[in-house]
């Protein structure tokens, strides 16, 4: 069906780093969230912690791939790279936990990347 595609995690990741975007554009700057972000005091003077949260676009896009990470797919377990870490036999950080953080960094890292970009081929 998708023959240009060879890579199926290539295929995921994009798709992974478009709904990030996506999500937290319409989030931040679409008009069908004003009224929440009104609410929640993106524009006041002492924004409250979801004020700032959906204002940023290197904000609110980590929680999104967390959120993704958690319940869709995650990318960083999908490149086999993750491996558990025992912290000096005391107790072990699992692959999983690192990976929804990872992922989390990744959806804010790339979103604050192709916003930029927009915003300089915007000016």
């Amino acid at each position: 069906m998708y023959r240009f595609v060879k890579n199926s995690f290539m295929l995921a990741l994009l798709i992974f780093i478009l709904v990030a975007y996506g999500a937290s554009n319409i989030m931040v700057y679409g008009s069908i969230f004003g009224k929440f972000r009104d609410i929640v005091g993106v524009n006041s003077e002492e924004p409250s912690f979801f004020g700032k949260l959906f204002g940023c676009m290197m904000c609110l896009p980590f929680w999104w791939g967390v959120l993704l990470s958690l319940f869709l797919f995650s990318p960083t377990l999908m490149s086999g790279l993750m491996q558990d870490i025992d912290v000096f036999g005391l107790f072990t950080i699992h692959k999983e936990l690192l990976a929804t953080f990872f992922d989390g960094c990744l959806a804010s890292g790339s979103v604050w990347l192709v916003h930029t970009l927009q915003e300089h081929l915007e000016s």
